[in-house]
């Protein structure tokens, strides 16, 4: 906990402006490296990806993908190559069903696995600006420097997981995490328009990476954030 103390300060310190968008984590899911948060594609939006566990080798890939159903509702396929071992295909579906307001949190549920072909999760997840807020506003609402996730799950995702991202200017976000007992730091950054790419250490084994296309863009130019009504 102290090791994960320190990144959150270290991070804290560093905070700028950018924008947020709903881009998929490495589990399939929208979110962070590997922490889901309550962001969910926009209503006839969609992401997909292609992810790697093992950076060095390129191994253990994953091919991802999500589509918004509904606002506040993501459906998502996420196909995993391990190096070793079966192929799977997992289903995945998060609802938002408190968009959250300037000084209170969003709040989401998701089921990861729906049809239970390695191990299902369910999780319980809110996501809360912190700070002060940026120049930047999305539809006349203000965009916060430092935003938290946290949340609980059962299933293949072990309890209790938090994450936090800070934002360097438009295009890069750095990224601290704890999930499923491992800390994991990276960044996003935002290559052009509709691109993104991932990095980060994973826990304690391995470098990661995740290369995104992430659609529709706002009316800002940037890619669509998930800010409620």
């Amino acid at each position: 906990m102290r090791n994960v103390y320190l990144v959150a300060v270290a991070v804290t310190l560093l905070v700028s402006a950018a924008v947020v968008s709903a881009e998929p984590s490495m589990m399939g899911y929208s979110g962070l490296l590997m922490v889901p948060t309550t962001d969910t594609v926009n209503d006839g939006g969609y992401n997909v990806a292609i992810s790697s566990s093992e950076l060095s080798g390129w191994d253990d890939r994953a091919y991802l993908a999500n589509f918004g159903l509904q606002d506040g509702l993501e459906a998502g396929i996420w196909w995993w190559h391990p190096e070793h071992g079966n192929k799977e295909t997992l289903l995945n579906i998060k609802y938002r069903f408190e968009s959250g307001t300037p000084g209170r949190a969003s709040l989401a549920l998701g089921v990861s696995d729906v049809t239970d072909e390695i191990d299902t999760a369910v999780y319980f997840v809110a996501s809360k600006d912190v700070g002060q807020p940026i120049g930047t506003t999305i539809d006349g609402k203000p965009i916060s420097r430092l935003t938290l996730h946290g949340g609980i799950g059962g299933g293949w995702i072990d309890d209790f997981f938090f994450g936090l991202e800070a934002r360097l200017g438009d295009r890069l976000t750095l990224i601290a995490e704890h999930f499923n007992d491992d800390l994991s730091i990276g960044a996003r950054l935002r290559l052009w328009r509709h691109v993104a790419v991932d990095a980060g250490y994973i826990g304690t084994e391995n470098w990661s990476a995740n290369l995104s296309y992430n659609y529709p863009l706002s009316t800002t130019g940037a890619l669509q954030p998930v800010i409620g009504d």
